[in-house]
């Protein structure tokens, strides 16, 4: 199959790997700015011996800093079908037969990003989506999802 997907008379067309990625990187890049501020507000800070600074968040607050990434990534995700890194490149994730989005499918995938995104710096997500006609990372295969252009 080449880049297009059709289903229902409507023509999909899979969004590019570079813009994946570059949509993948401002999305983790703003929950890690967000993540820092709560961690500068909420947590602990420390100091090691060789004078390292780090903050450390324990009980509620540990729990809290994950809100960030849940309204950044599956929760935003899940109402408009985009992230705000999607939104920047004009693409967005749809269902694989071409319906709308739900919150559970796209929480479905931002499960998975520890395999996609973790391991290696994003290359198993990037293996996995450059060896199947979909380009579907392994988020995408569980939740049947594609990324396609708005």
């Amino acid at each position: 199959m080449s880049d297009l997907f059709s289903e229902n008379e409507t023509t999909l067309i899979l969004a590019s790997k570079t813009k994946r990625v570059v949509a993948i990187f401002i999305d983790y890049l703003l929950y890690f700015i967000t993540l820092y501020f709560l961690l500068d507000v909420a947590g602990e800070k420390y100091e090691l011996e060789d004078g390292t600074v780090g903050f450390r968040l324990e009980g509620a607050p540990a729990l809290i800093s994950l809100i960030p990434w849940i309204l950044l990534l599956p929760i935003l995700e899940g109402i408009t079908g985009q992230t705000i890194g999607k939104m920047f490149l004009r693409i967005k994730v749809s269902k694989a037969n071409g319906a709308t989005l739900t919150i559970g499918n796209s929480i479905v995938r931002h499960l998975f990003d520890i395999v996609d995104y973790l391991p290696f710096l994003g290359i198993v997500g990037l293996l996995v989506a450059s060896n199947n006609e979909l380009n579907q990372r392994v988020g995408d295969l569980v939740a049947k999802t594609i990324v396609v252009e708005k």
